[in-house]
């Protein structure tokens, strides 16, 4: 019986077209490994976009209204988050008022200050102690008795500093310490609390970088503040952009 085998051709044969299938899955696998690694790099990006975006959002919104800061064309914002809020109510001499915080003392309000009908735009070195109608309560007194649902407190001796005031007679509790401030550059957002200087990067430059622009336009007859944000995201030649305003919900 005779035995055959491969012959040289018949081999070279087939290791050529065994070398084309494998070079073949091995493309199809690094296509398939890069795809996956450009949508986990592209989620990343996403995800610190909408993180940074979303903070900016919720903090801006609930921020006392018509003083915030002026960059004069930087790309810079600054607020003054609300602490507390509430209304008042001129008596004499003295200026009553309430707030919703029922468990609220002297003690964790006296080195806070106390905002009426905020309007006017701060420069950026500039803290509530220059506002009209911006009150420390360093000397406020509780009132007790109070058959309101709320905490209620009286400053004395203050009405006849208060210019104008609210309609409604809101009013809002804020503290120099805890501004907010966020800016864009050096291919990244920062954020600052008070006057520190010492901004903490929100987004990572080594992984993306930010440009962009974010401004307020103060309130008027028609409309409420507004915070414009404008920004783009960049990675290894991606750009994502975001643009969105923020209504300032609150009025004075």
């Amino acid at each position: 019986m005779k035995v055959r085998g491969f012959t040289l051709i018949e081999m070279v044969i087939t290791m050529l077209v065994g070398s084309i299938l494998v070079l073949g899955i091995a493309g199809f696998v690094e296509l398939g490994s890069k795809g996956y690694a450009q949508s986990i790099d592209r989620q990343r990006v996403q995800t610190q976009a909408k993180f940074a975006l979303e903070k900016m959002t919720r903090e801006a919104r609930y921020a006392t209204p018509n003083i915030f800061v002026d960059y004069a064309g930087q790309d810079c914002i600054a607020f003054f988050p609300i602490i507390d809020s509430g209304f008042y109510a001129v008596s004499g001499s003295d200026i009553n008022f309430i707030v919703g915080d029922v468990s609220a003392s002297v003690s964790s309000l006296n080195d806070k200050r106390l905002i009426i009908n905020p309007t006017e735009m701060l420069s950026p070195d500039q803290r509530l102690d220059v506002l009209d109608n911006s009150f420390d309560l360093v000397d406020m007194v509780k009132i007790s008795g109070s058959s309101v649902s709320g905490a209620t407190f009286s400053i004395p001796g203050k009405a006849s500093e208060l210019v104008g005031g609210s309609v409604a007679n809101r009013l809002y509790i804020t503290a120099n310490n805890k501004r907010i401030s966020y800016c864009v550059g050096g291919d990244r957002i920062t954020r600052d609390v008070g006057f520190s200087d010492s901004p903490r990067p929100l987004t990572d430059a080594s992984e993306m970088s930010v440009s962009g622009k974010v401004s307020y336009t103060p309130a008027s007859v028609q409309h409420n503040g507004v915070v414009h944000i404008d920004l783009s995201f960049a990675q290894r030649g991606e750009v994502t952009s975001f643009r969105q305003d923020v209504q300032v919900l609150n009025v004075p």
